[in-house]
């Protein structure tokens, strides 16, 4: 019976597994398609385009901001994971999922603010 716990609990640890990674995977393609539809309007700013400037610029910020916001994250996360070692020693399978969640909370700012990205620019060129 333990044996059904354990691999019951490691169907769940490749779950979170393959959610981190199909998030991750989700998000490289949002940053390749948001990189292409940038990529002209920031040729046009590099040539004195005050659009492209101002695309440029916009650009830094957000990815400024979610670099913050993702520090912020990963801390609380971490805070997380810690006051519950304190209080309740994980085993390794706990260890494996409260690293899926910090992983998933650090991805996740950079994710959200992709997303939206490659939605801004395709509405603005479509």
């Amino acid at each position: 019976m333990a044996s059904r716990t354990g691999s019951a609990s490691t169907v769940a640890l490749a779950a979170d597994a393959q959610s981190v990674l199909a998030e991750m995977v989700a998000m490289q393609v949002d940053a390749g398609l948001t990189i292409a539809m940038r990529l002209p309007i920031l040729a046009k700013g590099a040539l004195g385009d005050a659009r492209g400037q101002r695309e440029a610029s916009k650009a830094v910020v957000e990815k400024a901001a979610a670099m913050a916001e993702s520090s912020f994250a990963i801390g609380h996360a971490a805070a997380l994971f810690w006051w519950s070692m304190a209080l309740n020693p994980l085993t390794p399978n706990g260890l494996g999922e409260a690293t899926a969640k910090a992983v998933h909370s650090t991805l996740e700012p950079f994710s959200r603010r992709t997303r939206a990205n490659a939605s801004r620019l395709s509405r603005r060129r479509g």
